[in-house]
């Protein structure tokens, strides 16, 4: 829409609003002179009220927008505009529609441009060398240089320069307004013409109202004129007369983004790119939201990218696809280091280890030329700004626009390197980025810092009506913190065998001050172990930070390699056409894989060709997934590396041989920055008792029952076995279950989640117990194994009894520990701390050795305490003993008391009481099997009562007795405890009479209450 025509229509669209077209010549020809008609007094004086005086000149904000109804009667010719002047912002724009056409022009007056939207299609031109820069000014701002939009008082004042006169008042379109006149000259089309513009009325007793409660706007401009055409006979004169009617006038913009900015997704050829592209971190994580209004479908994602260690993880529903065909949720974790992916199915569990596909969205394909000119393709990383598109040079900054609620700078770019697999022909598509404006601040929930800039908050991508795909991506909570710190996770797709668990100390004196410094701690530790171990990072799983006053502590899991398969694309039917550098008779792909890999077989292998026919292995050097270099096969099958790497992998044997003994000589070492300054760390002992994540049973105070607790205490050095990551119950079950030695204490982190698990039990060394913030610590409560009868003795008669012992936990850990006898139960009397421990089981003792006893209480094994259940299941070919209408309780008991101890596990079925003693366990594989049944369980034993693992024919537990029975205390203190024992069973007998037979005879009574914080 540029040309004479646009300035010679709309000359006065702008000449009353601020849009001036021109300055007046000061020195005009004298042919230029036109004289306006002086006002008829007598009209005037009978327009105005006696007494009014005449209004000011009106005057024009410096912000508005306006609609233009242009009558050019000349042309016999209408064209409708839309004017946007901001000129605190240094802009303005034009909408005109005429001839059925659509033009938008925008005024870009900070950038010097004149950005042009004719019809959908966008270009920008020099505001310097366009002719239509006169329509909203031109002029240099303060000395500058730099174009600058003019006032609107400019305008105004250059009307009243060239003799503005008032007129009067009179109606335009019902509308009672002022009338001004200026007769004007405009140099550029050699015009002279009288310029008649009407305002609403304004005066002391009157004022007219607009809708936006403005009291002075502007209704109609008439011009009319002639221009001087010179032509080769002499001049000629060309008359005009234009009338433009101003509606719906408002003293502000309404949605400004959208008027100084072309739509959204239109890119404009020629415009200037103010700002850069923003670049992306290496390491960043994010979650989308993706909506495809074509499918009218929306899906989630989350996204963890690592580029120094070539990692990517995302969580996403794949839908009926390869390898999953599955709608549940899965992770997808690619290794780039060696091109394996593993896809796990979060709500199964199950892992699949594959090759990383070429269509995937982090994936690049490099094409490279061998010597006899065959594309050769493999997978690579895509980078930072690749992943999003970022990379291309096309983006330019099309300013700013609000999304989400969000400002937004925004960039567009048109590019052709996107494709659709259901699309083969070539397309351009459309992207359109918004980044967080540098006015706004991000503010996430991890790590330590607080993003402020090149924060991505969505990506919009369009294609042409033929593609008729268009997605839009919205970004949340993105983070650049090290997403390594166990974000891929791929422990469930190796068995127990295929991982070791570690950890490494670092000594000295630390504070809480290097808690903040964790995620460059972990980093440097896995980047130190796989420079040491030659292993890829992938391989060091569930890295956990920790420390105390005197160490720093590193635990993670090392992990063994990857099937050989995986590491290769498969190619069903293919062979390769040249021959191979070397052959190999192999028997399965699994081992052509293998030799591959080895680099003793072939150095550089990148892929083979297997025959099953003949078990024939061709390794080759060469990289090929597709092209003339392969041909079709009926009897083999290609396998070509997923990446361009063959460095050698390391078994987890060989890894942590190498890893131990960097430490041990003093060769693990690396630096971190602390408080500004740099710290070398020397790493002191390595150990691999470690577990990490123990399996989670389902959580129950019933479980921390069985332990004492100690607010704020620990003991430290005496840490058998670390778990990191795990809740506290995960904690107290991992120390009940422990098999392989007796858990006697913990300690536990909240803040961590950090639990060391102990022989030693803090009884027997109190002095051991220091105290350390933010960590408890829980001893194992004995008695929990114990059935309390209370107010009763059973085992007066005892021939073992202990003397001093001041709590029933310490008499129940004598019972669990002892060797002379199976010892099922205890007296403990706290009135004289003493200690009976005994054969019998409660319910097995005659009823007339049971008496009352208001200062003991009898504990009696619970049984199943020994056993692990298995709920609703039940075991099929193995019972070497039924009995019938018994609870699950007496089942556990026969099963425990079986002679030899041969009994392993039992089932028990409540709607029948049925109990099934078994002589197999559920814990070897292959001695006895089970189905699922709603009524029944399985019981595996798995410890003794000490605590210790369950195993058969146990001689500790059925040695002779010892000659003597005494086994602490003096005799003296025995003999006291006996006369004192007998006195309190006579009291409780006595006490016991009365309650029977009524009121004490002095209406005095005698209870004897316990302390439970003190057994």
């Amino acid at each position: 829409m540029k040309g004479m025509m646009l300035r010679s229509l709309l000359m006065c669209v702008g000449c009353l609003l601020g849009s001036t077209l021109g300055q007046p010549s000061t020195t005009p020809p004298p042919y230029q002179y036109q004289t306006c008609a002086p006002p008829n007094t007598t009209q005037l004086g009978n327009n105005l009220p006696a007494g009014t005086v005449m209004p000011p000149v009106p005057t024009i904000p410096s912000t508005f927008q306006v609609r233009v109804e242009a009558n050019i009667l000349d042309k016999k010719t209408t064209i409708v505009a839309e004017e946007y002047y901001d000129m605190l912002n240094n802009r303005a724009a034009l909408r005109t529609i005429t001839n059925n056409t659509e033009d938008y022009m925008i005024f870009d007056y900070t950038n010097d441009q004149i950005i042009y939207d004719v019809n959908g299609i966008c270009y920008a031109d020099d505001m310097k060398y366009d002719d239509n820069q006169l329509l909203f000014g031109m002029k240099l701002q303060h000395g500058s240089g730099v174009p600058h939009i003019y006032t609107t008082s400019d305008t105004l004042h250059f009307a009243k320069n060239n003799g503005l006169l008032y007129m009067g008042r009179k109606a335009v379109r019902g509308i009672q307004c002022d009338w001004w006149r200026s007769c004007m000259y405009w140099s550029m089309l050699q015009s002279n013409f009288t310029l008649d513009y009407y305002f609403t009325a304004m005066y002391t007793n009157y004022t007219w109202l607009e809708p936006d409660n403005s009291h002075v706007v502007p209704i109609r401009a008439e011009i009319t004129g002639n221009q001087y055409v010179p032509q080769n006979n002499g001049a000629s004169y060309k008359t005009f007369h234009h009338i433009y009617e101003y509606f719906d006038f408002r003293h502000s913009i309404w949605a400004p983004e959208a008027k100084f900015m072309p739509p959204r997704g239109l890119k404009c050829a020629g415009r200037k790119s103010t700002k850069p592209v923003p670049n992306l971190t290496a390491q960043y994580s994010y979650r989308e939201e993706i909506v495809d209004s074509l499918d009218s479908a929306i899906s989630q994602a989350d996204v963890y990218y690592d580029y120094s260690y070539k990692l990517v993880r995302f969580d996403y529903r794949p839908g009926n696809v390869y390898p999953y065909y599955t709608s549940n949720p899965v992770t997808e974790i690619h290794d780039y280091s060696t091109g394996i992916a593993y896809a796990i199915d979060k709500t199964l569990g199950n892992c699949s280890i594959i090759p990383i596909q070429n269509a995937s969205f982090d994936a690049s394909i490099n094409i490279t030329v061998n010597q006899n000119a065959n594309k050769q393709f493999y997978i690579r990383m895509k980078s930072p700004s690749q992943l999003f598109y970022l990379d291309n040079k096309t983006y330019s900054y099309e300013g700013q626009r609000t999304v989400r609620g969000v400002l937004c700078d925004v960039f567009i770019s048109k590019r052709t390197d996107f494709t659709l697999p259901y699309i083969s022909v070539p397309f351009t598509s459309t992207f359109e980025f918004f980044f967080l404006a540098d006015s706004w601040t991000e503010q996430n929930n991890l790590g330590q810092k607080s993003i402020t800039k090149d924060v991505p908050i969505q990506l919009a991508i369009t294609t042409p009506d033929s593609v008729g795909y268009s997605v839009t991506y919205n970004l949340y909570d993105w983070t650049t913190e090290d997403p390594s710190f166990n974000r891929f996770d791929v422990t469930s797709c190796y068995t127990v065998d295929q991982k070791k668990s570690f950890i490494i100390e670092w000594p000295g004196t630390w504070d809480q001050s290097i808690a903040q410094y964790q995620n460059q701690f972990v980093r440097q530790v896995t980047q130190t172990i796989t420079r040491m171990s030659h292993v890829n990072a992938i391989r060091i799983q569930k890295p956990t930070f920790n420390f105390d006053t005197s160490n720093i502590y590193f635990v993670a899991t090392l992990l063994d390699v990857p099937q050989p398969l995986a590491y290769f694309s498969k190619m069903p039917n293919r062979y390769r056409q040249m021959s191979n550098d070397k052959q190999v008779t192999v028997t399965s792909a699994m081992d052509c894989a293998r030799s591959c890999n080895d680099g003793s077989t072939l150095t550089g292998c990148m892929s083979f060709d297997y025959c099953p026919s003949n078990n024939l292995c061709g390794l080759s050097k060469s990289h090929t997934q597709d092209g003339s270099v392969v041909a079709g096969s009926t009897t083999c099958d290609h396998y070509d590396r997923t990446v361009d790497n063959t460095a050698l992998m390391r078994s987890m044997d060989a890894a942590w041989t190498a890893l131990k003994n960097s430490v041990l000589i003093g060769d693990f070492q690396f630096t971190v920055n602390v408080n500004g300054n740099p710290v070398k760390f020397t790493a002191g002992s390595i150990d691999e008792n470690v577990k990490q994540n123990a399996q989670r049973q389902l959580s129950s105070q019933v479980l921390m029952n069985k332990f004492n607790m100690q607010i704020n205490k620990n003991i430290p050095g005496y840490d058998d076995l670390v778990l990191t990551g795990v809740a506290i119950d995960d904690c107290a079950s991992s120390c009940i279950s422990e098999q392989s030695w007796v858990c006697n204490s913990f300690s536990y982190c909240f803040d961590t989640g950090y639990c060391v698990l102990s022989k030693l039990h803090p009884d027997t060394r109190p002095s051991v117990v220091v105290n350390k913030p933010l960590c408890d610590l829980y001893s194992k409560k004995y008695s929990a194994d114990y059935q309390m009868i209370a107010g009763t003795t059973v085992l007066s008669s005892s021939d073992t009894i202990y003397q001093n012992i001041y709590t029933a936990d310490q008499c129940a850990q004598l019972c669990s520990n002892y060797n002379g006898f199976n010892c099922k139960s205890f007296d403990f009397c706290d009135g004289i701390s003493t200690c009976y421990l005994g054969k019998t089981h409660f319910y097995d003792v005659p009823q007339s050795d049971r008496q009352d006893s208001p200062m003991c209480n009898h504990f009696s094994r619970k049984y199943l305490a020994d056993f692990q259940k298995n709920s609703r299941m039940q075991l099929l070919n193995k019972a070497d003993r039924i009995i019938q209408n018994i609870p699950v309780d007496q089942c556990a008991k026969i099963c425990v008391e079986q002679e030899a101890a041969s009994c392993a596990s039992f089932g028990y079925c409540g709607n029948s009481s049925e109990c099934r003693l078994s002589t197999a366990s559920m814990r070897n594989v292959g001695q006895v099997s089970s189905q699922p049944n709603l009524w029944c369980d399985i019981y595996s034993r798995t410890a003794f009562p000490d605590g210790t693992p369950y195993i058969n024919n146990p001689q500790k537990y059925y040695a002779p007795p010892k000659s003597s029975g005494y086994s602490g205390g003096s005799m003296a203190g025995l003999a006291f405890g006996m006369i004192v024992l007998g006195l309190i069973i006579a009291v409780g007998v006595f006490f016991g009479y009365q309650k029977f037979r009524g009121s004490p005879m002095d209406n005095m009574a005698v209870s004897f209450v316990k302390d439970e914080h003190d057994a």
